[in-house]
């Protein structure tokens, strides 16, 4: 094997893997009524289940941004407590 096979096989692209809860849906075409009522429904179970998953984990991430901006925003204490005027 030469020095640049060598090199190539140390050069291959990481795999990147994205984490996500959207619903993945595809067309399916020999479905019966009531199997496509059952899987639509199972859809929204799916989908509502991740919406009361998501909500409480962005109002958290909202409440943190707000902390911080406002930390931000506060004057500065100088070395004797008070605050600058």
């Amino acid at each position: 094997m030469s020095n640049l096979d060598n090199d190539n096989k140390t050069l291959e692209k990481p795999k990147t893997v994205f984490e996500t809860t959207e619903v993945i849906s595809a067309k399916v075409y020999k479905v019966n009524p009531e199997q496509k009522e059952k899987l639509d429904r199972l859809a929204e179970e799916r989908l509502e289940q991740t919406r009361k998953e998501a909500i409480p984990k962005i109002r958290e991430r909202y409440e943190q941004l707000i902390k911080e901006r406002r930390q931000l925003q506060q004057p500065k204490a100088d070395g004797e407590g008070r605050t600058p005027q």
